[in-house]
């Protein structure tokens, strides 16, 4: 896989992914994470990498249904592994403020997301500087960013499935 360019972003509030009252009521979680789902690849990050095995540094892959008849290998990139981590946490926020009880399922996956966030974080590590502006805190400033388009076009080129054809309306996480 050849590098993917960086691109300058300014980080600034974006209603259409996040917004402050999305949280008070499920349909509104739900609407609002169902426009993430553009963010992720049409394999939901799933990609094949024919020469896997000339690669030192790749564990094996997943096997995954590459179409209805037939399973294959294939890798997650972990900038969907971590979309996923964080819509998944959304979702499972509302529901404990409409005070849906915690189940062992949703306690483990959610310890798992929260841990493997902060190890994405901590892994990218930017160190990017951010300053007092307008927009508030942490919003405003530059950051050197992989550029996501690049990502998101190499990503779906080399899907591994087409996960979003089988993605039903009332689905939101990625």
């Amino acid at each position: 896989m050849s590098p993917i360019p960086r691109k300058t972003y300014r980080f600034l509030p974006d209603p259409k992914y996040v917004r402050d009252d999305m949280l008070f009521d499920e349909d509104d979680t739900l609407h609002t994470l169902h426009n993430w789902i553009p963010l992720s690849a049409v394999a939901r990050g799933y990609v094949q990498i024919p020469d896997y095995g000339s690669y030192d540094i790749l564990s094996e892959p997943y096997t995954v249904a590459i179409n209805r008849t037939s399973d294959g290998p294939a890798y997650m990139m972990s900038v969907f592994h971590q979309l996923h981590c964080l819509s998944y946490l959304v979702e499972h926020y509302q529901q404990g403020y409409d005070g849906v009880e915690l189940t062992d399922e949703v306690a483990h996956h959610s310890a798992h997301c929260i841990d493997y966030l902060r190890q994405s974080i901590m892994c990218a590590a930017d160190t990017n500087l951010e300053g007092e502006t307008d927009a508030g805190p942490g919003w405003g400033s530059e950051h050197e960013c992989t550029d996501y388009d690049v990502l998101l076009a190499w990503a779906n080129e080399h899907s591994a499935m087409a996960w979003r054809n089988g993605l039903l309306p009332g689905e939101a996480i990625l």
